[in-house]
Formats: structure tokens, C-alpha cells, sequence
């Protein structure tokens, strides 16, 4: 739904959990006029909410993989995900391990997860609200939109 997102971390905490992403000024390619960075609504999270339910309805494996830490960064820089960059550096152990939802997505992540997107009930997830949070805490960093959930 938002293809200029940059997916950076997503912890448990106490009440559930959040994703934080980072959303860069992009140039529109027939104009070339800057567009602003994107600010999520709560329009925004209802869309989300959407496409999180397709998601599980589709009912897809999540499998875990361990790759090198060589491999990991390769597959990083493809992508172009700078925080996934500093994550994978802070990561001391070894095999890096990625979990993948079917073939559509994947990310750094301990795990371990269901087996499958429909192990998830719709109802028991539900977005609450969007704050600002800087990369890392640090305010000379990114700002990042994070996305609370339970």
C-alpha cells in the first residue's frame, strides 16, 4: 500500500507491539516535484488493518531461515532498508535469523512465530494509534511514524 516505506523495528512490548517506518520525500518521476514524506492518518491505519486481514486470510507459512551475516547485508542493500543496515550491525550472534511471511515479505527478526498467517485471529489485532519516534531515540536521527498495536 506504501511502497516508499522503509520498515525499521518492530518490538513487543508490555500492552503489544509496534512498527515503526520511515516514510523519505519522495520526487514525483513526471513532474519532478518533491512530495513530501508521507504522515500516516487514521484513514491510513484502517487501510493497514485491511490489508493485514488479507493477509491472514491467505493463510501464509512463516518460515524461519538462518542465513550469514554476508548473505543478510546482500539482501539488505538490495533493498535499499539503511535501518534494517544498522540493525543487522547491532545483531551480535550468529546464524542471522530472517523469518519470511509466504513469498511476499520477510525481516529480520529471534522469533519464533505461528506457522501460518491464519493462525492469527483478525480480531485479536487491532492498530490503536500512530506517534512520531525518532530512529533509535536519538533526536538528531530520522523521524520515524510508529504504529501502535495489541
Amino acid at each position: 500500500k506504501f511502497p516508499e516505506a522503509q520498515v525499521t523495528i518492530g518490538p513487543w512490548i508490555d500492552n503489544g507491539f509496534y512498527y515503526d517506518f520511515y516514510f523519505p520525500e519522495t520526487t514525483d518521476e513526471e513532474t519532478g516535484e518533491v512530495i513530501e514524506a508521507r504522515k500516516l492518518s487514521d484513514s491510513d491505519l484502517k487501510q493497514v488493518k485491511k490489508a493485514m486481514d488479507k493477509i491472514i486470510s491467505k493463510d501464509y507459512p512463516i518460515t524461519r531461515e538462518e542465513v550469514s551475516r554476508e548473505e543478510a547485508k546482500r539482501r539488505i542493500s538490495e533493498m535499499n532498508e539503511p535501518f534494517k543496515m544498522e540493525i543487522l550491525d547491532s545483531i551480535q550472534t550468529e546464524p542471522i535469523t530472517i523469518y519470511h511471511i509466504g513469498e511476499e515479505w520477510w525481516d529480520l527478526c529471534a522469533g519464533p512465530h505461528v506457522e501460518s498467517t491464519g493462525n492469527l485471529p483478525k480480531k485479536a489485532i487491532q492498530l490503536e494509534s500512530v506517534a512520531g519516534a525518532y530512529w533509535r531515540g536519538d533526536e538528531n536521527r530520522e523521524m520515524l511514524q510508529r504504529i501502535y498495536a495489541t
